[in-house]
């Protein structure tokens, strides 16, 4: 079995651009929250906004490869992906139903 070349320089580069989108996504939705308080847009937003967290720590996980090993770290980041899709579609429905 072939294994893959670790760069750990070129990792940690890429986890802060990714931070650093996430934080500013996040930003603008924290402000967005407190324009539309109450209701259903609200409701939504925050939804949007725990997904963006959720997202977030899945890609943070892929820092657990160098220690646990491929098959943890791509898990835990999947299963972390996952719960932010679902939460992204629990807050599409509960804009579509209202």
């Amino acid at each position: 079995m072939k294994e893959m070349a670790f760069d750990p320089l070129a990792m940690t580069l890429l986890i802060l651009l990714t931070i650093t989108v996430y934080v500013v996504i996040n930003i603008v939705f924290l402000s967005a929250r407190r324009k539309y308080l109450g209701g259903v847009i609200e409701k939504v937003i925050n939804m949007i906004i725990a997904t963006i967290g959720l997202f977030l720590v899945a890609d943070v996980s892929l820092f657990l490869i160098p220690m646990y090993g491929f098959q943890i770290g791509y898990t835990v980041h999947v299963a972390f992906k996952i719960m932010g899709m679902c939460s992204l579609a629990i807050g599409g429905l509960k804009f579509f139903i209202r």
